[in-house]
């Protein structure tokens, strides 16, 4: 896993690294410096026979603070590499903070070119960049900590940036040092204006400004550089959000070669009205193919034809509404006591039937529990409901819920539109109100547990998985994981992922556009679990 960090975690790390181990904040900004020329070095490799020339033109911008440093020493190096550099420093010289002034004394020795940006409308500077063609452009004006909407010389160089990238689209790389500038660092919330990086060089660790939308579309491709602060410097207080960065397969629980079917867990899904019968298939083909080794299914008797021709592999069970309710009861507490887990939700509908079922479910069962669509909408609906969720101990943790933006809304009363502000705040406060695990599924999906700190933020993934059937398809995966013994956490912060990866699969087989939640289960089968 990767540490996803807030600006305070990564100050605090920076520090650390200063005072308890003793590598100075100079030797840290020229590793960050020399991370960022060796980048734009190694690129020119490339790039270098077709443009007829030996060295890159690199333009730096460079603010007054430690990453304007940055940007500056970049600008030496390549300066001493023989790159034809301009440096712009933008702001009034004689009020860089110490260690950028540092820098920037040592690049006047050196003679590096340079131009200062001291007012929004500085005509002749900004006519000599316009005139000129750079192969490079170097974004150093802020880095992490920037909450305040950009205002003058700074918002016109950030706007000036952002130009000369369009109008040289086809021959400039825009280059971000740490996080593109204009990007809040916690939010990824764009602070008045902000610079459209093609690639972002962060240092150690990304930032929840370069994950979270629209900092995360800001920031282009993200390369992570090693400058020496390691997890050490966190000390005890370790970043309260993590990713997953292995392989699909070594996070999947073992499979032992001595075993059965049964090995590998059952799954009890409750799925799918006469109306929405597809809901069910979806979400026992997510499982299936997730591992586990038996699915039943529980679903209304109209859909049973379509489930038999669908899914010969799973048994099924129906329920009838023209029954008295006291047969589904006996038939859901029969398969209830097969299971070993258990979904409930998609497609089920939000009446009486629905809600019976819920109900029985978290009155009677006590086995992995995951609570999707339709059951989150009842939770919302009813106190009651909520009230029994509350009191499901099976284990801890469970059960989890699945909500999109949508549903999570109607669960806390957040407006769908503050998504973005409080993804990483409000699934937490979910999580401990009904002492359970919450998956909120948005373009990051987040996972709390209510005795967690430590939050889990969804990486994988792309825009053409926002179609009908693709949350079926996940509580599918994350029920077979917790069939197969994982914990709440475990299951659905895995299966999130593992999810996104099928995703982006099946957008690369398919187009994002033209892919179905029935193309993320092909995706799943071919992503090595």
């Amino acid at each position: 896993m990767e540490y996803i960090v807030s600006a305070k975690e990564m100050k605090t790390a920076d520090r650390n690294t200063s005072e308890i181990y003793g590598l100075s904040p100079e030797v840290l900004m020229e590793r960050a410096a020399l991370a960022v020329a060796d980048f734009l070095s190694q690129e020119w490799k490339d790039k270098a026979a077709a443009a007829g020339r030996d060295t890159p033109c690199v333009l730096v911008f460079a603010g007054s603070g430690g990453n304007g440093g940055d940007g500056i020493a970049v600008a030496r190096i390549l300066h001493q590499r023989g790159a034809r550099v301009l440096l712009v420093t933008v702001g009034e010289i004689g009020k860089y903070h110490e260690i950028a002034q540092k820098q920037l004394d040592t690049a006047m020795r050196y003679d590096v070119p340079m131009i200062c940006l001291r007012q929004a409308k500085e005509t002749e500077a900004v006519r000599m960049l316009t005139e000129r063609r750079f192969d490079y452009l170097v974004d150093a004006l802020f880095g992490i900590g920037l909450t305040r909407p950009l205002t003058g010389v700074h918002s016109a160089a950030v706007a000036l940036i952002n130009s000369l990238r369009e109008t040289e689209r086809d021959s400039l790389l825009v280059v971000s040092i740490d996080l593109p500038s204009g990007i809040n660092t916690d939010t990824g919330e764009i602070c008045g204006i902000a610079v459209q990086a093609d690639v972002t060089i962060t240092m150690n660790y990304k930032k929840r400004g370069m994950v979270l939308f629209p900092g995360a579309k800001a920031a282009g491709r993200i390369v992570t550089a090693d400058v020496g602060i390691t997890p050490e410097s966190f000390q005890d207080e370790k970043p309260e959000l993590v990713a997953f960065t292995e392989e699909p397969g070594k996070l999947l629980p073992p499979r032992p070669d001595a075993s059965h079917k049964g090995s590998f867990g059952k799954l009890l899904i409750i799925a799918g009205n006469g109306s929405i019968g597809g809901a069910a298939i979806l979400s026992a083909r997510g499982a299936l193919s997730a591992g586990v080794g038996m699915v039943r299914v529980f679903t209304e008797k109209k859909n049973r034809t379509a489930l038999l021709q669908a899914l010969p592999e799973a048994l099924i069970d129906t329920w009838d509404e023209a029954l008295p309710a006291e047969r589904m009861d006996d038939t859901l507490d029969a398969a209830i006591s097969w299971a070993n887990a258990c979904v409930i939700g998609p497609g089920i509908g939000t009446g009486e039937s629905a809600r019976r079922m819920l109900m029985r479910v978290l009155s009677e069962n006590r086995l992995p529990l995951v609570i999707d669509a339709d059951g989150c909408n009842l939770i919302a609906a009813d106190p009651s409901v909520r009230e029994a969720v509350k009191a499901y101990r099976p284990m801890e943790g469970w059960p989890v819920l699945t909500p999109h933006r949508g549903e999570f809304a109607r669960l806390t009363g957040i407006r769908a539109a503050e998504g973005e502000s409080v993804i990483l705040s409000a699934p937490l406060k979910l999580a401990r109100e009904l002492s359970c695990t919450v998956l909120c599924k948005d373009a990051r999906s987040v996972t709390a547990r209510a005795d967690c700190t430590q939050q889990v933020i969804n990486l994988s993934g792309n825009n053409g998985m926002a179609t009908a059937g693709s949350g079926d398809v996940l509580a599918g995966i994350v029920g077979a994981l917790a069939a197969q013994g994982m914990n709440s956490m475990e299951a659905a912060s895995v299966g999130s992922h593992l999810h996104g990866l099928a995703g982006d699969r099946a957008a690369a087989r398919f187009g994002k556009a033209a892919m179905t939640a029935g193309d993320i289960v092909t995706g799943l089968k071919e992503i090595g679990i």
